[in-house]
């Protein structure tokens, strides 16, 4: 089996919907080898709640003291990064900024979960049935990647677990435009192991698999020739153990995919 050493996408119990300390995360991935953690849990937004999703944004200062207190006691045996998984809201972008300028974060990485409507989410991505929402996932990405605030794209074929057409024409657009911009921008995908070990093998559209990685979507990642990174998405400091890793990097395998293992931190300009 491969070994995988590093992981910038994990969580904490301030999302609402993860497991374990913080202290926890870092010291099994000491323990199964990593070099590299990074924490990036779900983004906390001024004025907005979404409990059971992201902590509120009076928990901003707790979750960075916390990361920067874990980064000096570990750094001997390890480097911990702090970062956020975010959706990315043209309404927030002063706040983006002040993420990297006023509090002193490493990166952020793309989650583009939920449409944003005065402070609310209509729409969850993951759970997109029809064409015309999965096509808004896509440019969403697209937008969010101009800006060059986020250094990766968390789970880009997300939009396969909801998604009732299969793998039908506009499933293989949204793969087309999501690679392209990718590409463009020099935005590394992430292969994740979330729909995996989070939900496991299903029933969708007439398939039955995992929800993502999706096969489809990284044969068209390939003609793109855009660098691919793994991400656990961690959820509990068990997840750090070695545990169907092999399920991604046979992916990166059958379709030849151009693999890193760190990270470019991408901030504004």
């Amino acid at each position: 089996m491969k070994k995988l050493d590093s992981c910038y996408h994990s969580h904490t119990t301030r999302c609402g919907h993860a497991y374990g300390t913080d202290e926890q995360y870092v010291q099994r991935a000491i323990q199964h080898g990593f070099k590299v953690i990074g924490f990036s849990d779900h983004i906390f937004f001024p004025g907005v709640h979404q409990p059971g999703m992201r902590g509120d944004f009076s928990l901003l200062e707790d979750y960075k003291q916390s990361v920067l207190s874990l980064q000096e006691k570990y750094r001997k045996d390890i480097t911990v990064h702090l970062g956020f998984e975010a959706e990315y809201y043209p309404e927030f972008d002063a706040y983006y900024r002040s993420l990297f300028t006023d509090h002193g974060f490493d990166y952020l990485i793309l989650g583009h979960h939920f449409r944003y409507e005065n402070g609310r989410f209509p729409i969850y991505y993951a759970a997109a049935k029809n064409a015309s929402f999965i096509e808004e996932y896509a440019n969403g990405i697209v937008a969010a990647l101009k800006t060059g605030y986020f250094s990766y794209v968390a789970h880009p074929d997300l939009y396969m677990l909801g998604y009732v057409g299969g793998w039908d024409v506009h499933a293989i657009q949204v793969a087309h435009t999501i690679c392209k911009i990718a590409k463009e921008t020099n935005t590394p995908l992430e292969l994740n192991l979330g729909g995996v070990n989070g939900r496991g093998l299903m029933h969708i559209a007439g398939e039955y698999r995992f929800p993502y990685p999706y096969d489809g979507f990284w044969a068209i990642a390939k003609q793109y020739d855009v660098q691919v990174i793994i991400g656990i998405d961690a959820h509990a400091p068990e997840q750090y153990a070695a545990n169907n890793w092999q399920i991604l990097y046979d992916i990166v395998d059958r379709y030849q995919l151009t693999l890193i293992d760190r990270l470019t931190f991408k901030k504004p300009r």
